[in-house]
């Protein structure tokens, strides 16, 4: 067993793009990029939100996760 404390590390960042889409694909690149770190694990988006320079009106996307598209119109499996 390691003498290692574990931390939990919140992080808020801008990502600049075009759409919802590409912007949770963005957030999903870098977060594949932070998991793949050996100190790192369990890295998740909680929430993705839009919100133009200099303005306070901010709109929440509803599920932040990214799904490619290929798969997202896929038929399910079973």
């Amino acid at each position: 067993m390691t003498n290692e404390k574990r931390y939990v590390v919140q992080v808020e960042m801008y990502v600049y793009a075009d759409n919802d889409y590409m912007a949770r694909k963005r957030a999903d690149s870098i977060r594949k990029a932070i998991d793949q770190k050996d100190y790192a694990d369990y890295v998740k988006v909680t929430e993705i939100g839009e919100q133009a320079f200099a303005t306070p009106n901010y709109r929440k996307l509803e599920d932040p996760s990214f799904t490619p598209k290929e798969k997202k119109d896929a038929p399910l499996p079973f």
